[in-house]
């Protein structure tokens, strides 16, 4: 195995940003739980980004690789919309807004650039080889899915309910739909052609 896909040196690599991510989204469902509203959560958080991003630049480890930095981007836009429309619906729309961008970037460079982009950045992170143009077809449909199901969730349930399922119940979601996504990128059945 080669050092790229060694998992025990992947997770050296990248346990700082992970646990960067998983504060910050840790931080958003406390604040979202002890206010009212939504707008303070996400401009609390999005200023907790921000702080990570000037952090990172005075420290050697790695904060913002992998998804760390993907994280403060999404608190950034929900930052934006919560300033911008001053309504927890907005902030609640960014899951749906950023899993279709996402899924329509990740869409056009699979289908137009054989995942030379994103696919080829993503590998990076990944425990085995894999398809490059398979990875990001199937990262589409993750962002689609999950932005469906965000909106369904904000749509039907409870800002409560929408708060548990944007900090628990996305990451189920995204986890199960990922080893499908894993499962389709191999590169043995992409050459294979199955």
């Amino acid at each position: 195995m080669s050092d790229a896909h060694d998992p025990a040196q992947q997770w050296q690599r990248n346990k700082h940003s992970l646990m960067v991510d998983v504060g910050l989204g840790a931080l958003f469902f406390i604040t979202g739980s002890l206010t009212d509203h939504l707008v303070l959560p996400a401009l609390v958080t999005a200023g907790a980004g921000l702080c990570v991003v000037v952090a990172q630049r005075f420290v050697k480890v790695d904060l913002l690789g992998g998804l760390a930095l993907f994280g403060v981007l999404t608190l950034l836009v929900s930052a934006g919309f919560a300033l911008a429309f001053q309504d927890d619906w907005a902030v609640k729309m960014r899951g749906t807004f950023l899993g279709g961008f996402i899924a329509l970037l990740m869409l056009a460079d699979g289908l137009f650039n054989r995942g030379g982009y994103f696919g080829a950045r993503l590998l990076r992170y990944m425990p085995e080889p894999l398809d490059a143009r398979r990875l990001t077809l199937g990262m589409a449909l993750l962002g689609a899915v999950s932005a469906l199901a965000n909106w369904a969730v904000a749509s039907w349930l409870s800002k409560e309910m929408w708060l548990y399922y944007t900090s628990f119940g996305d990451l189920i979601v995204t986890i199960l739909l990922m080893v499908w996504v894993l499962r389709y990128a191999r590169l043995d059945d992409a050459v294979a052609g199955k």
